[in-house]
């Protein structure tokens, strides 16, 4: 599964995103490995993930590439989005 966790951390959130236009109080991350379809996939996670959180106002979002440890070694994309 190419999902950080399987629970709906958003659940746990004891404060809500603001929708000001300033600060970003929580983040969701994401991660893919390197490869085409593995990109196009995490496009679609994110994009499925803001449409089904229209209240949330992305602030700014943050990306790393680093290797994923599972089964092999290998390096991943990870993207974080911050609201």
């Amino acid at each position: 599964e190419q999902r950080l966790g399987a629970k709906r951390h958003e659940d746990k959130w004891n404060r809500s995103p603001n929708s000001t236009g300033t600060g970003a109080i929580h983040v969701k991350s994401f991660h893919c490995k390197l490869v085409g379809e593995s990109l196009e996939y995490l496009d679609q996670q994110i994009n499925e993930w803001l449409d089904a959180h229209p209240q949330y106002e992305v602030k700014f979002v943050t990306t790393s590439v680093g290797e994923w440890t599972g089964k092999i070694k290998e390096p991943n994309l990870v993207v974080m989005v911050w609201v």
